[in-house]
């Protein structure tokens, strides 16, 4: 990000907010009706849960031509390439929030061998922010007396929250004490790492990828183990996979049965 005289900082973020909230509406003026369908097919989400959330999200994939369409600011907020190309054309294009709500970034998904890529925009910082924290805020201490979700990915984050239950991912492998300074906010963190090789790391304080959550706070192991599929044996990896596999009531309350957890670490096993 440029550097800016203290005065000039708040301003600059109200005008990048402003511009990409104007780069948006282009954007979501060449979505296709059937790209909430299309990727919930990609994903393997069979119910309509997904399907709302998606559209109540905006989240669709476009094509734009010519980078003049996303404003005289597009270098800027990092949502063109040096040849002036839109960074996510052709991808699902995800809306990233600031704490307070604002638009400061968009992630674009595709199964391709890149996967997620991110708009490098001037306030965004995985270092710092989370994804869905603003909602999940809200929905926390309105229905769930201060329990949050804390989990790795966005759509394991969405597949949470489809279920109606309030989840924010660190959108990364690790966890920051920055970020463990607004874990505070909530009255209870349950953590979620995948169950792979990297989240397992996530419970070792001398790991890189080590969780720094609040005082508190419950970490679980979740052991996902093989489960059969359609006549297929697939690995239960992570939340997206929980809730999109299994009955949503079953999901909810077993998750939500560690909201009063006083233990540091608790074990879950589908094995």
């Amino acid at each position: 990000m440029a550097m800016f005289p203290q005065s000039q900082v708040f301003p600059y973020y109200r005008q990048c907010v402003k511009e990409l909230e104007t780069a948006y509406r282009n954007i979501k003026s060449r979505y296709s009706e059937d790209d909430v369908k299309v990727l919930c097919e990609l994903r393997g989400y069979p119910d309509k849960a997904h399907r709302d959330l998606f559209e109540e999200m905006n989240i669709g994939t476009c094509q734009i031509d010519s980078g003049e369409e996303l404003g005289i600011m597009r270098r800027e907020l990092g949502l063109v390439s040096d040849k002036d190309n839109f960074l996510l054309n052709g991808r699902y294009i995800v809306p990233i929030e600031d704490h307070g709500g604002n638009l400061c970034a968009f992630v674009g998904y595709y199964p391709d061998q890149k996967r997620y890529v991110t708009t490098p925009s001037p306030f965004f910082s995985k270092e710092c922010l989370f994804f869905n924290f603003a909602q999940a805020y809200e929905l926390s201490w309105r229905e769930y007396n201060g329990f949050v979700i804390l989990v790795e990915g966005i759509f394991d984050c969405l597949s949470l929250r489809s279920i109606g239950l309030p989840a924010i991912a660190t959108m990364g492998s690790s966890v920051s004490e920055i970020k463990c300074e607004y874990l505070k906010l909530f009255r209870k963190v349950l953590g979620i790492p995948d169950d792979d090789r990297t989240g397992r790391r996530a419970f070792s304080r001398f790991d890189k990828n080590y969780w720094h959550v609040p005082y508190g706070s419950t970490m679980l192991r979740f052991i996902g183990g093989e489960v059969e599929i359609g006549g297929e044996k697939l690995h239960c990896k992570d939340m997206d996979n929980f809730v999109t596999w299994f009955d949503e009531d079953d999901v909810r309350d077993i998750l939500l049965g560690y909201a009063d957890s006083r233990e540091a670490v608790e074990t879950f096993s589908l094995e």
